[in-house]
């Protein structure tokens, strides 16, 4: 499926201080045939260290007809949201009507989770259902998306379990359900490669589900030779968060097989199982959760 030159070559990725964002845009930055990649911040964040090759570009994300300016001026194929700040939703409608206008082709939108397809239907969580809804609002305006699925992130192991607090796994719930792990570099190496490799009818509405490793909660504790402690609420802070996607996991929606309108696992071998979009990376050795990711906890 792959191209001989890139199919996408100017980039720009929103945001610059999320977890993902420093993946996303040094993988970028070292794609063959990429001519530009942007980086947009607002005036008020903080400068990022980028590659010498990424320029970055301060943006006020509610001037419309700037938006559209600067991404006309760059010519932007893919625009790549890795925003991370409580609005992301409203800033990510704001920029993908810029985008539509100024004709770019493809928008990346904030997943990189767990699978959100039909929640906002289904109902559930604000957090997964936002996303579902903001995918409906680029169906609206005819911008096509590539959503990608990761599960958690490997980094965010330890932090999931609380382990930093009392040194244990704590799980709420049994912890046997098998959910996806991906590694962060994995993630934007991923889609820096997909986008500038596979042609337009590939990636448009396209939905792609990672996963580098597949763990029980139980199976983190016997990896890393930790104990367990099982508890009705994680440690503070974040607690109600932990509970939230350990909870999630316990249904099974932790899997990037997860179907959240059916609840249940999709078949393992069909285009929807979890890791399903791991073999159009060919090649790629996938990272598993380490120790480290256990011990260095958030």
């Amino acid at each position: 499926m792959s191209v001989s030159s890139p199919t996408n070559t100017s980039f720009a990725v929103l945001g610059s201080s999320g977890s993902l964002s420093p993946y996303v845009i040094n993988a970028l930055s070292k794609q063959p045939g990429v001519k530009k990649v942007i980086v947009l911040s607002r005036p008020s964040s903080s400068a990022p260290f980028l590659p010498s090759n990424v320029e970055l570009v301060r943006a006020d994300y509610g001037n419309h007809s700037a938006l559209v300016e600067l991404f006309k001026k760059h010519s932007i194929d893919v625009v790549i949201s890795t925003l991370s700040d409580s609005a992301v939703m409203d800033a990510q409608k704001k920029l993908a009507l810029a985008a539509k206008e100024a004709g770019v082709k493809l928008f990346v939108p904030v997943e990189y989770g767990f699978v959100t397809i039909g929640f906002a239907e289904k109902g559930g969580p604000k957090v997964w259902a936002n996303k579902d809804e903001f995918a409906a609002f680029l169906k609206s305006i005819d911008l096509p998306y590539a959503r990608v699925f990761t599960g958690l992130w490997n980094n965010f192991t330890g932090w999931l379990v609380g382990y930093n607090h009392n040194q244990k796994v704590n799980i709420v719930g049994k912890g046997e359900t098998l959910a996806s792990f991906t590694a962060e570099e994995d993630v934007g190496g991923f889609i820096a490669h997909v986008t500038t490799t596979f042609p337009m009818p590939r990636l448009a509405w396209a939905n792609f589900r990672l996963e580098g490793d597949r763990l029980t909660l139980r199976q983190i504790a016997e990896r890393f030779n930790k104990p367990i402690e099982f508890v009705d609420s994680t440690p503070e802070p974040m607690a109600e968060h932990r509970n939230l996607l350990q909870k999630a996991i316990e249904t099974g929606a932790g899997s990037t097989g997860w179907d959240p309108v059916k609840e249940k696992e999709n078949p393992p071998d069909s285009d929807d199982g979890a890791g399903s979009a791991n073999k159009l990376w060919e090649g790629h050795v996938w990272k598993k959760v380490d120790s480290l990711e256990i011990e260095v906890s958030l």
